[in-house]
């Protein structure tokens, strides 16, 4: 008996070993308790045949009902029925054992009911020791047996205990514990047929008179809880373990019961529409992206949100911009602009100076109109910075420059033009034929002319002077004995100031 009784105790500690911790809140149980229940703790002793003194360990079985509070504390609300007899021939205070109705002068019967609280240590434990507390009623009935009285008593006791409680799947609990009820105060009694001659004159009511005053109640209790572990948000994972307990109606959780976002986007995987969502995309109430704008790049990653519809863009939302000019392609007039180029709101580059190089790219952008410009935009003629002769082939007796003469002259004007702030000289000479008074007069003439040729091609008087030096032998540049070194004398000069 024993053997069986241990290894039916090593099996249920295996099965709770191997069985998850349950919550108890808000779940209802039912189950039984029971067989043992030993009175104790004498009253007083009676005389005679029917003493009724000790009681003997008695057996019954209690119904219970237990519903969780929270996962620390359930209620229990009990009512059953046991029995005992007495032991005449025992010589102590209180017998420990089983009852039998030999030697038994009376017979006790007795429907007790209790309500109980009881505190679980560990609960997240599937073993759980708890400490119990609480108050019952205890309506009780003394039959002798040799005669037909019987005394009836209905008492109000506190009620303490412990015990293990163990868990044996989602829904089975066995409880091994103990329960001590001690006689706080008799609530009624009454005596039926005759009355023994031990108790004739005996006031039951009072503590002092009763045949024991307290009952230990050994017992195993087992449990069936209706309903399972909660699962207040439905996603699989008990209120117990759940780390995240509000978790929406549908989600996908992991194993602490936290919803899973794959994409990031807020909205939960399992209620997600749109799962592969972009990260930084916004999203509407079913996890898809929005797209305000219709051009396939969802708000909040499209950086150019407001494009029209049936633009197209590049990968960022933003409308192509082929030459890269500030202008979108479908406003842009001007599909080629070079890179660089600055722009106006059609995409046409702009081009102040009209050189046909844009503004932007145009390192000279105040060129005047008409100047001959080089790729930079500056102009090609340059500054005038050293002499220029001019050896003209004058007509007999003219002094005006020659086709040849005039098209140098007609580049001094250019350069002139742009670089405004240069004044030159214009020096005339002659070779050492001819008096020298009419070759100062007519390098004079001539010096003149080519200063008259510039300013009839705009450029200021004030910026020319005109000068004659004649056959001055200080400014000759060849010998005058030969055709040759009379040419190279006979000329003008440009000679900046």
């Amino acid at each position: 008996m024993k053997k069986s009784v241990a290894a039916t105790l090593i099996f249920i500690l295996i099965l709770a070993s191997l069985a998850n911790a349950v919550e108890w809140k808000s779940r209802m149980g039912g189950g039984l308790r029971g067989p043992l229940f030993s009175p104790m703790i004498k009253g007083n002793n009676y005389t005679g045949a029917n003493s009724m003194e000790p009681f003997m360990m008695g057996l019954g079985t209690n119904l219970e009902v237990k519903y969780g509070l929270t996962n620390n504390i359930v209620l229990g609300l009990s009512g059953g029925y046991w029995y005992s007899y007495d032991d005449i021939t025992a010589a102590d205070d209180q017998s420990f054992k089983l009852c039998k109705d030999a030697n038994a002068s009376a017979k006790l019967k007795m429907i007790p009911l209790s309500l109980t609280g009881q505190f679980y240590f560990i609960p997240e434990s599937n073993i759980q020791p708890y400490l119990l507390g609480g108050f019952g009623i205890d309506m009780a009935k003394y039959e002798n047996l040799d005669s037909t009285g019987e005394f009836s008593s209905t008492d109000l006791n506190v009620k303490v205990g412990a015990g293990i409680n163990f868990w044996v799947g989602e829904s089975f609990t066995f409880d091994v514990g103990g329960r001590f009820s001690y006689l706080l105060s008799n609530m009624s009694n009454s005596y039926t047929g005759a009355i023994p001659t031990s108790l004739q004159g005996v006031a039951m009511d009072a503590a002092d008179t009763r045949p024991f005053l307290a009952i230990l109640e050994p017992g195993i209790n087992l449990t069936y809880y209706f309903g399972g572990a909660r699962d207040t948000d439905k996603d699989g994972i008990k209120d117990k373990f759940d780390q995240c307990p509000d978790t929406p109606l549908g989600a996908i959780v992991d194993e602490f019961g936290c919803p899973l976002d794959s994409d990031g986007d807020g909205i939960y995987d399992g209620i997600d529409h749109c799962v592969e969502t972009p990260k930084g995309a916004f999203v509407d109430e079913i996890g898809c992206p929005l797209d305000s704008d219709q051009d396939i790049v969802p708000d909040g990653i499209d950086l150019c949100p407001d494009t029209p519809i049936g633009v197209a863009v590049d990968i960022y939302g933003c409308p192509l911009d082929e030459d890269k000019d500030g202008i979108p392609d479908f406003k842009d007039q001007q599909l080629d602009t070079p890179a660089g180029a600055i722009v106006d709101s059609l995409g046409i580059a702009l081009d102040t100076d009209g050189d046909d190089v844009p503004d932007g790219l145009d390192k000279c952008p105040e060129t005047r109109e008409g100047v001959r410009t080089d790729e930079f935009g500056c102009p090609l003629a340059k500054p005038i910075t050293e002499k220029i002769i001019l050896n003209i082939k004058y007509a007999s007796g003219s002094v005006e420059p020659d086709g040849g003469a005039k098209a140098v002259l007609d580049d001094i004007v250019e350069r002139l033009q742009i670089y405004s702030g240069i004044k030159i000289e214009i020096n005339g000479y002659t070779d050492a034929l001819g008096s020298a008074k009419s070759n100062l007069k007519i390098s004079q003439k001539r010096a003149e002319a080519i200063r008259d040729y510039l300013i009839s091609k705009g450029i200021e008087a004030d910026r020319l002077e005109a000068r004659g030096y004649g056959e001055d032998e200080n400014f000759f540049l060849a010998p005058n004995d030969t055709a040759e070194g009379r040419h190279k004398n006979r000329r003008i000069e440009i000679v900046p100031k």
